[in-house]
């Protein structure tokens, strides 16, 4: 390699790390790996293989984002091979939005909400490079929400292990569950959901809308506080309070809930989305 490249690429080293970059300037005995202003120095005998990354609706992926993903399928097979089960990994948050239909939007960490307590085995876990924090959520948190696991998407990772992504309209509404408003007004830019699936959404679940008490009190707050201003900007018309007695109503009359009018995102395979590039090191 004599010349730099620029662009978003991901490095797989031969000890399986996988770092991101931006740019790519060769040394003497290797090359230079820039990524959001850090730099790393890498041996060209390091190298195993560097992929050019692909774009998602015509907008750049977010390196970053694929190289941790990358990082995160070693650390769930190496979980796997010394005895943990199985489990199922689903991407949401900013994250999954930039995955489907916000690729533009940048992310400072990945939430993936698991099955499994990998955040424990991969704590100070050596030989691992994280380019953006993880933070995992226990699936269990999710309990307030609706069938959000119908409706979530599938993608294969970068190395081919496969994820679930949160259907952005699930991610809104897990959003409502605490103080966390960012995005909202873009998914429902972007995909424009009627009010009957945005009213059903809301409804979904009447134990969203139970009172807690203690510590938990802040998490009600946060829920009514997000809920109201929601309506206010999207449902002028409906209170709260009227949201909270349907989603009662359709509860104790046992109505299904899976009646939505919810398309569902397209799945992705993220390994059509990195392109071998040879660094002409040999």
């Amino acid at each position: 390699m004599n010349n730099k490249i620029t662009g978003n690429h991901i490095l797989v080293l031969k000890n399986q790390m996988v770092l991101a970059a931006q740019e790519i300037e060769p040394t003497a005995d290797g090359a230079l790996v820039r990524l959001r202003g850090i730099e790393v120095q890498v041996r060209a005998d390091d190298i195993a293989t560097v992929y050019a990354t692909g774009q998602i609706n015509q907008i750049p992926i977010d390196p970053a984002v694929l190289s941790t993903l990358a990082t995160l399928e070693r650390g769930i097979s190496e979980y796997e091979a010394q005895g943990g089960a199985r489990g199922r990994y689903t991407l949401c948050g900013s994250s999954g939005l930039a995955l489907t239909i916000i690729p533009n939007r940048t992310t400072d960490d990945l939430d993936v909400v698991t099955t499994e307590p990998l955040d424990q085995f991969l704590v100070d876990r050596p030989g691992f490079h994280w380019d953006i924090p993880i933070d995992f959520m226990d699936e269990g948190l999710l309990r307030l929400m609706g069938d959000w696991s119908q409706r979530a998407s599938s993608a294969k990772g970068p190395m081919g292990r496969e994820f679930l992504i949160m259907h952005p309209l699930d991610t809104m509404m897990q959003k409502m569950l605490r103080w966390d408003m960012e995005d909202i007004d873009e998914i429902i830019r972007v995909l424009n959901p009627g009010i009957d699936t945005i009213r059903n959404l809301l409804c979904e679940n009447p134990f969203r809308y139970v009172q807690a008490t203690g510590p938990l009190s802040v998490a009600t707050e946060a829920l009514e506080s997000n809920t109201r201003t929601f309506l206010a900007r999207h449902l002028p018309g409906i209170s709260y309070e009227a949201i909270v007695r349907e989603s009662n109503q359709k509860y104790a009359k046992q109505m299904q809930r899976a009646n939505l009018n919810i398309t569902r995102v397209n799945d992705v395979d993220l390994r059509t989305k990195i392109t071998p590039v040879d660094l002409g090191m040999e």
